[in-house]
């Protein structure tokens, strides 16, 4: 359990990991040809990407042959195999306890962002008014969000600026983006220590505020120099805000970035059209490709073999591990190997083994040649160039047996 865990998240993070560079790559040019749209819609990839690794790749033929061998061997024990392995079992304990620690984190920065608001007061449009000022305006929450403006908003900002804040803000809400950002949290939380990750999430939030600023100079064309006002205006609070929108507080505030975007001409929307179907193409052939890169998984056994030989009892005493015979140490081993024409076993490798590093791998190997099968399984389909997963027992009698 602990491996396939362990496996699972090696998996996964290298497929972000992948998907990441790639987004990090073409968010720029994406940009510049098709929009701020367009590049905010790239990171989609990235989470695609992590997902289809976990996706089965069953294999079209499968043989499932489960074999128990017994080692001949006098007045032996059994002794109790391992049933995970220590340095597996750490890691996801400490993976584990990551997570749990980078969760609380997140809950901290929260409530105490929340906290600093002080009392909420309802607005007609569903807006919400901070008792505090320096605070917002922002996007506050994930499965519930509410817009927050602080409580000199409205002695603050000209009637006309609030128009474009209170915009923004609605253009967050409308697009999902506070539970974007959430779910990303939720991500940096379970990849605690991927630094790409966390590199991505920030630049994440950057594209989003960069969209949702090219969605509003779209309602508001000719407000592009009271826009640019309004950003030099506004600040957060020092306190960074996980579940909401807003500008990264931990990070220099690019407003440089955003003000260049606000002199660039809209692109034109057969090209923001032609955007969106780019970079959703280019989010299915990354998942595509992160699913394809995977070593696939053994399928439902479609076949029966019929063995017509198997290792014998002397066989299995020859090839029993010393040490493990000695330690009086029972274990397994899986074989993924392919069916030859006269039904041998060739390519033999080996899937898994418990306990680790006590040689029934090994062993396993060395009795893969006595196994042969007839030309056709029981249910009459031919094994020839069909995979063959064997899965072995290493046993020792029980005493006095």
């Amino acid at each position: 359990m602990t491996n396939a865990i362990l496996t699972a998240l090696a998996q996964a993070n290298l497929a972000l990991a992948a998907a990441i560079t790639a987004v990090l790559l073409l968010r720029g040019p994406a940009r510049r040809v098709f929009g701020a749209q367009a590049a905010y819609a790239l990171w989609a990839m990235v989470p695609l990407a992590g997902l289809a690794v976990l996706a089965p790749r069953p294999e079209t033929t499968t043989l499932l042959a489960p074999v128990v061998l017994e080692a001949v061997r006098a007045a032996a024990r059994v002794a109790p195999a391992a049933s995970m392995n220590g340095a597996d079992a750490a890691l996801v304990t400490a993976w584990i306890a990551g997570v749990a620690a980078a969760t609380a984190v997140l809950a901290l920065r929260q409530a105490r962002f929340v906290a600093g608001l002080g009392r909420l007061m309802p607005l007609p449009g569903g807006v919400l008014r901070a008792e505090r000022s320096g605070v917002g305006p922002a996007v506050v929450g994930a499965l519930r969000p509410r817009i927050v403006t602080p409580a000199d908003f409205e002695t603050r900002f000209a009637p006309e600026e609030q128009a474009v804040i209170l915009s923004h803000e609605a253009t967050h809400l409308a697009r999902g983006d506070a539970l974007v950002n959430a779910l990303a949290a939720a991500l940096a939380c379970l990849c605690w220590f991927n630094p790409l990750v966390h590199l991505a999430i920030r630049r994440l939030r950057i594209d989003q505020e960069l969209a949702c600023d090219a969605a509003v100079l779209a309602r508001f064309p000719q407000a592009r120099r009271l826009y640019a006002e309004v950003l030099l205006k506004t600040q957060l609070a020092a306190q960074p805000l996980p579940l909401g929108c807003h500008w990264p507080a931990t990070a220099p505030h690019p407003l440089k970035e955003r003000i260049v975007m606000l002199n660039a001409p809209l692109p034109a929307p057969a090209r923001r059209i032609a955007g969106g179907v780019a970079v959703a193409l280019l989010s299915v052939a990354g998942a595509a490709a992160a699913w394809a890169a995977q070593p696939p998984s053994a399928a439902p056994p479609h076949v029966i073999p019929d063995w017509t030989q198997r290792p014998t009892a002397k066989d299995v005493a020859w090839a029993y591990p010393p040490a493990a015979e000695a330690a009086n140490l029972a274990g397994r081993a899986t074989l993924d190997c392919r069916i030859d024409g006269d039904g041998r076993l060739v390519g033999c490798r080996v899937a898994s083994e418990a306990p680790l590093d006590a040689g029934f791998g090994e062993a396993a190997l060395k009795l893969a040649p006595q196994f042969q099968m007839k030309a056709v399984d029981r249910n009459g389909r031919s094994t020839r160039g069909a995979a063959v997963r064997i899965p072995i027992k290493f046993i020792l009698p029980q005493a006095g047996a």
